[in-house]
């Protein structure tokens, strides 16, 4: 494959990529079906409903931790017995590519650098491909440009503020011998243990 038809695959490949998420949360038609905490939620059509489903259509673009990422930015929420995410507006994100550049070149390994387009936004995005072997398909593997797109958000930290917990006491076999004391600072050792 020359190096003009693998950038057009890129290419193509990275357009549907970026899509994918978009077309699973503007896929529900209709009203909000169910409210929770003041949040108004619509089932998943059928094609979506699980998240297995969902993971298996991420999977054919990106790797396991992007595709966690994404329904995990997804919100989904099972409601009687259906999966279902917030219903409101889903804003434009820039999916379709601009302009693309091979920043790396090796086998089973690429990073391109993208420029994506939409929403009255231009962004610079690199993209590391990797495949297991010769025959098998490429996968987005890591994405830059994570803390500007809701949907490759890692997720949020848990609160600062709160006190910390101390560290944990080391598992200690209680078959084993009792431990001994340290002379010298009246810390205990920690037996060897198979």
């Amino acid at each position: 494959m020359n190096s003009l038809d693998e950038l057009r695959m890129f290419k193509q490949f990275i357009h549907a990529a970026e899509q994918v998420w978009t077309q699973i949360a503007t896929s529900p038609r209709g009203k909000p079906v169910y409210t929770v905490n003041g949040v108004d939620f619509t089932p998943l059509p059928e094609r979506y409903n699980s998240k297995r489903k969902i993971s298996r259509i991420f999977r054919r673009y990106w790797g396991r931790q992007l595709s966690e990422t994404l329904i995990r930015n997804l919100n989904l929420r099972l409601v009687k017995g259906k999966l279902c995410i917030p219903y409101g507006e889903i804003p434009v994100f820039p999916t379709n590519v601009q302009t693309l550049q091979l920043k790396l070149n090796q086998p089973n390994q690429k990073v391109v650098s993208a420029v994506l387009v939409g929403g009255n936004r231009k962004v610079r995005v690199e993209y590391r491909f990797v495949r297991v072997g010769a025959t098998a398909p490429y996968m987005i593997m890591k994405r830059s440009g994570k803390e500007y797109d809701r949907r490759y958000r890692p997720p949020a930290a848990t609160n600062t503020n709160a006190k910390a917990k101390p560290p944990a006491k080391p598992l200690v076999n209680p078959t084993a011998a009792p431990m001994s004391k340290s002379k010298s600072n009246g810390r205990q050792k920690l037996l060897k243990t198979p």
